[in-house]
């Protein structure tokens, strides 16, 4: 009988002849021109706060001039660049809802739709905003609000004609789809308005190819060898 040790030894060569891990991809939305208005924490538009504002602040689609500029995609490590994806449509919805204390993100959501959304045949993508981001001031003037973002899901494989399968397939299962979000050229009007623009980003970071059968077999070997 193979001892546990070689069971062992032959599942990890198997994993490094193999590649051991699918190549982790990251998405990346170019929204352009969205629209935003900022809200006091009885939900009444108000002046924004800027780094210690507390209430939200919420970034709608305004066509024109809100566009969803390009979707890129990055094969690989941070060292590897972003390429253009052929998107083909058009932005057809956009919410982005960021719930604020004292300039810290607490809570949101975020929904993009293309080609009219998953109800005309079109495509949707959704998450929620994470505790932790926080507003900031930009160089130059305006600020900037940036956080994570988790829960994240494809309507279906394909966005706007972007393959998109490997993450469709990842969305269900934990981690699940995690991302994050950059809101720039944010200088708003007295009352809380403007038009600013953010890249959003959707990751989908595989787990190792036969880590799974790796402890199958481990545990299989363990079990065998306490009977024996």
């Amino acid at each position: 009988m193979l001892s546990l040790r070689s069971l062992a030894a032959g599942c990890a060569a198997l994993l490094l002849a193999t590649g051991v891990m699918a190549q982790e991809r990251r998405m990346q939305f170019d929204l352009n021109g969205l629209a935003y208005q900022a809200f006091n924490v009885a939900g009444a538009p108000s002046a924004f706060g800027g780094v210690t504002h507390t209430g939200s602040i919420q970034f709608v689609e305004q066509i024109p001039p809100s566009v969803l500029l390009a979707i890129k995609m990055r094969t690989g490590g941070p060292g590897n660049p972003f390429i253009t994806q052929p998107f083909s449509g058009s932005l057809s919805d956009a919410l982005f809802n960021i719930n604020l204390a004292a300039g810290v993100v607490t809570g949101g959501s975020v929904l993009v739709d293309v080609n009219g959304g998953p109800g005309a045949g079109g495509d949707r993508y959704t998450a929620t905003i994470l505790p932790g981001g926080t507003v900031q001031p930009f160089v130059g003037g305006g600020f900037t609000i940036d956080s994570l973002t988790g829960n994240g899901a494809f309507s279906d494989a394909n966005f706007g004609g972007v393959a998109i399968a490997d993450f469709f397939a990842a969305q269900g299962f934990p981690p699940f789809l995690t991302g994050d979000f950059l809101a720039f050229s944010i200088n708003p009007s007295p009352n809380g308005s403007g038009n600013a623009d953010i890249d959003l980003f959707v990751n989908n970071v595989p787990a190792p190819a036969g880590l799974g059968l790796l402890g199958g077999v481990t545990l299989l070997a363990v079990r065998r060898r306490r009977r024996a």
